[in-house]
C-alpha cells in the first residue's frame, strides 16, 4: 500500500536507516531499511583493478567490491578506474577505512568524509522535510521518492513544542508565540514527570530548547537519578526517537519554513543541518550534485589552483566596489539594488569551477555551480515577490519571508564560499572573477545614471543611490530597467527615500562610512542600517530615543524645514532624555544591555562587561546586564547582571547611560549639524 506525508527524519540504529515519516492524516510512523555504506578508492600508479580488488575482499568487513569507472573531477573529461567498497555497516565504516588506506595498493579515497545518512540522502533522492511516496511491508521500505510540491507556500505540519528548563526543578512550556503556555514546578519529580505527560498528549514533532541536547540529556539524567525512566522519544526508551531537536535561537530567527528551506538544499536532516556553517551547508548541496554527475569526492580540500603574480592578485583580487557616500541630508533619492547580483552573475555568466581559468570563462559548456544555483535563485526571488502579495506580519507573509532569507543566505554563500580555502572544488579565480564582474557592472550602471542626469551619491557592491530633482517614482524604474537592458543583470528601484541621511562614521566624521544612513520613505515609514536600534546590544531606552528622534526629524516637507524647524526639536528631545537619565526617572529595566556570550567566561582575555556579568550570575548565552558603575577599577563592580534586579532598582550609572545617549545622538545628527 501506498502512503503520502513528509519525511521528518532519518537517523542510524545498527546496520538500520530509521526514517520517521508523517502522514497526510497526521500519523507519525517509523519504518526502517538495510543499509551499507560505500566509498571509492583509486590503486596507485602501476597497481592494476584486479590486484586492488582481490586485496580489498580480505577484509571480513567488506560485503561487496566493483571495479567501475568515474569522472575525477567537475571537468567530466576523463573517466578513471576505480573500486566500489560496500561495507557491511556503518558501525564497520571506520575500521574498513583504516585497513584500506594501510594497503600498499590503495591510493587515494572518495567520497568518504560526509556523514552516512547524507549519503543515504543522496542515494535515494530525497531530503528531510520533503513531501514524500513511500511503500513498506512489516517495517521495512520498499520504495521512497519525493513528490515535487513545485512552490507550496505553507511549511509540513510538524509541530513543535518550545520549552526552557530552570534548575531541572521548573520547567516552562511556551506556545508558538514563544508565550508562557504553561510553568511545571512542585519539585524536580513532579515537574519531570509533568513534562513526560504534556510530551505524551501533545505528541510533538520538533523539541525547541535553548542548548537542547545538553537540555534533553539533564533532563533524562535527572529523571534517571531520581530513579524513574523519563521517556520523550516516539520508539520507546528516554532518547526522543523519532522527534527533531532544535536549537531556540534559530527556530526564532530562520522559522520552520526557513529550516525547511536548509533541510532542502543539503539533503540532511533538519536537527543536522539548522545550525552547520556556510561552508559545510553549500558542501553538502555541491557533494550531491557532483555525485548526480558521477564525480568522485575528494577526500583532500581545496580544489583548483593557479600560480599568481603580485600584478596579477593585484588585478584580480580586488573585491566588491563601494562608491563613498556623500554624507549629509538628501532629498528625493532611489535605492536601485540589482537583485541577488553574485548569484546571478554565477548563472548567466556561466561562472563555474571548471569554467573560469588564467584565460577567462569557458563558455563551451554549462557550468557546474549555475546548474544547481539557478534553481534556488528562481526559488528565492518567487518567494521574495510572493511575500508583497501579504499584509505585513500575516501567516503567509512571514512564511514568504522565512523561504526567501534562509534563501538568500545560501546563495551568498555559494559566492562566498567559492574561493574559500576549505572548499574541496575551489577555485579562487572564481571569486575574484564574480567580483570583477560585479565592479564592472556597479560602474556601467553609475554612468548610465550620470548620462541621465542623476546624481550618484553612494553605491555599495550591488545596490546604487541616486538623485535627480523632481524625478518621480516611474523616471527611477525606468533609470533601472535601461540599466538592467545594458548589463544583462536584473535591477529594480528597491525604496525611494523623501528623505535620506548618508552618515560618518563615528570613530572619525572625517570618514564616510559605507552602509550606515537613515531615511523616511515616500510611504511615510522609516528605514535604517547601521545605527544603535537595529543593534541587539542597545537598551530600549536608547533605540526608542534614536527612532523618535528620526520620527520628529522627517515630520518636514522640505530638506530646509528639516534643518530649520525640525533638527532644534530633536536636540531638545535629546536634552529632555538625558535629564530623564540624570535624575533616574528612568526604569532599570529600560537601560538592560544585551550580549551574546560566544565563549566561556573564562576563554575571555578581558573583563568585558558582559563577561563579568556571565560570572555575576547571568543565566543564558545572550548575556543581560546593566552599568551601575562603569567608572570603577574592580571590573566586578560596574556591572549587574538583570537576573539580580528587582523592580525597585534604580541604581544605575547615570553617568554612563547619558553619555551612551549623547552618543547615539549624535551618530544620528552629526552629518547635518
Amino acid at each position: 500500500m501506498q502512503n503520502e506525508g513528509w519525511l521528518l527524519d532519518v537517523s542510524i540504529d545498527g546496520g538500520d536507516m530509521v526514517l520517521w515519516l508523517k502522514t497526510v492524516a497526521g500519523e507519525v510512523v517509523e519504518i526502517r531499511e538495510r543499509y551499507r555504506p560505500r566509498f571509492h578508492v583509486a590503486p596507485k600508479r602501476g597497481v592494476n583493478i584486479e590486484e586492488l580488488t582481490a586485496r580489498l575482499e580480505e577484509h571480513p568487513s567488506v560485503y561487496a567490491v566493483e571495479a567501475t569507472r568515474r569522472f575525477a573531477s567537475l571537468r567530466r573529461r576523463r573517466l578513471i578506474d576505480v573500486v566500489r567498497v560496500t561495507v557491511e555497516s556503518v558501525e564497520d565504516l571506520p575500521k574498513v577505512e583504516s585497513f584500506v588506506r594501510g594497503l600498499k595498493e590503495a591510493g587515494s579515497l572518495y567520497d568518504v568524509d560526509l556523514r552516512p545518512v547524507q549519503w543515504y540522502l543522496f542515494r535515494r533522492g530525497v531530503a528531510p522535510s520533503d513531501r514524500v511516496l513511500w511503500t513498506g511491508v512489516n517495517g521495512r521500505l520498499e520504495e521512497i521518492r519525493a513528490v515535487d510540491d513545485g512552490l507550496a507556500l505553507e511549511p509540513p505540519p510538524f509541530k513543535p513544542l518550545i520549552f526552557s528548563v530552570d534548575q531541572g526543578d521548573r520547567i516552562t512550556v511556551y506556545d508558538g508565540e514563544f508565550k508562557t503556555s504553561c510553568v511545571l514546578e512542585g519539585g524536580e519529580a513532579t515537574a519531570l514527570s509533568r513534562f513526560e505527560e504534556i510530551v505524551e498528549e501533545r505528541d510533538p514533532d520538533l523539541l525547541v530548547a535553548e542548548s537542547v541536547s545538553g537540555t534533553v540529556r539533564g533532563l533524562l539524567d535527572r529523571a534517571k537519578a531520581l530513579g524513574f525512566d523519563l521517556c520523550l522519544g516516539r520508539g520507546g526508551g528516554g532518547a526522543p526517537s523519532g522527534r527533531v531537536l532544535l536549537e531556540l535561537k534559530t527556530f526564532r530567527e530562520v522559522g520552520l519554513a526557513g529550516l525547511v528551506e536548509k533541510a532542502r538544499f543539503t539533503l540532511a536532516p533538519l536537527g543536522m543541518c539548522a545550525d552547520w556553517p556556510a561552508g559545510k551547508t553549500i558542501d553538502s548541496r555541491q557533494c550531491y550534485e557532483a555525485w548526480r554527475l558521477g564525480v568522485l569526492i575528494p577526500e583532500s580540500r581545496g580544489g583548483y589552483g593557479y600560480v599568481s603574480t603580485a600584478w596579477d592578485l593585484a588585478r584580480r583580487d580586488r573585491g566588491g566596489l563601494i562608491l563613498s557616500p556623500r554624507v549629509g541630508l538628501h532629498e528625493n533619492v532611489g535605492c536601485l539594488d540589482f537583485e541577488s547580483m553574485f548569484p546571478n552573475i554565477i548563472v548567466r555568466r556561466n561562472v563555474s569551477y571548471e569554467t573560469v581559468g588564467p584565460e577567462g570563462v569557458d563558455q563551451s559548456r554549462p557550468g557546474f555551480l549555475g546548474g544547481f544555483t539557478r534553481r534556488f535563485l528562481e526559488r528565492r526571488l518567487y518567494f521574495k515577490h510572493l511575500r508583497s502579495r501579504f499584509p505585513v506580519g500575516s501567516r503567509e507573509w512571514v512564511w514568504c519571508e522565512q523561504r526567501q532569507l534562509a534563501l538568500k543566505l545560501v546563495l551568498v554563500c555559494i559566492y562566498g564560499y567559492s574561493g574559500c580555502f576549505a572548499n574541496r572544488f575551489g577555485n579562487v579565480r572564481v571569486f575574484q572573477e564574480i567580483n570583477r564582474v560585479a565592479r564592472r557592472v556597479l560602474v556601467q550602471a553609475m554612468n548610465i545614471a550620470l548620462e541621465r542626469g542623476f546624481e550618484v551619491i553612494y553605491g555599495n557592491s550591488d545596490s546604487l543611490f541616486v538623485k535627480k530633482l523632481g524625478a518621480a517614482r516611474w523616471d527611477y524604474e525606468e533609470l533601472a530597467g535601461e540599466i538592467a537592458t545594458a548589463t544583462g543583470l536584473p535591477i529594480r528601484l528597491d525604496r525611494h527615500f523623501r528623505f535620506l541621511v548618508l552618515l560618518s562614521k563615528a570613530s572619525d566624521p572625517r570618514t564616510q562610512a559605507a552602509n550606515h544612513y537613515y531615511g523616511k520613505l515616500m510611504d511615510g515609514s522609516l528605514f535604517c542600517r547601521g545605527m544603535e536600534l537595529r543593534r541587539h546590544d542597545t537598551p530600549p531606552f536608547i533605540k526608542r530615543l534614536q527612532m523618535r528622534g528620526m520620527k520628529v526629524l522627517f515630520d518636514a516637507e522640505s530638506a530646509e524645514e528639516v534643518m530649520d524647524r525640525q533638527l532644534p526639536k530633536v536636540q531638545k528631545l535629546v536634552e529632555k532624555a538625558c535629564g530623564e537619565i540624570i535624575r533616574g526617572e528612568v526604569e532599570a529595566e529600560e537601560l538592560v544591555i544585551s550580549k551574546m556570550l560566544r565563549r566561556r567566561p573564562s576563554e575571555y582575555a578581558s573583563k568585558q562587561p558582559h563577561v563579568v556579568a556571565a560570572e555575576l550570575g547571568a543565566e543564558d548565552n545572550v548575556i543581560k546586564y546593566l552599568f551601575t558603575d562603569a567608572g570603577r577599577v574592580n571590573p566586578y563592580m560596574r556591572v549587574m547582571p538583570v537576573s539580580l534586579l528587582n523592580g525597585c532598582h534604580h541604581g544605575y550609572d547615570r553617568k554612563k547611560y547619558a553619555e551612551l545617549v549623547r552618543r547615539a545622538a549624535e551618530n544620528l545628527l552629526r552629518p547635518i549639524l
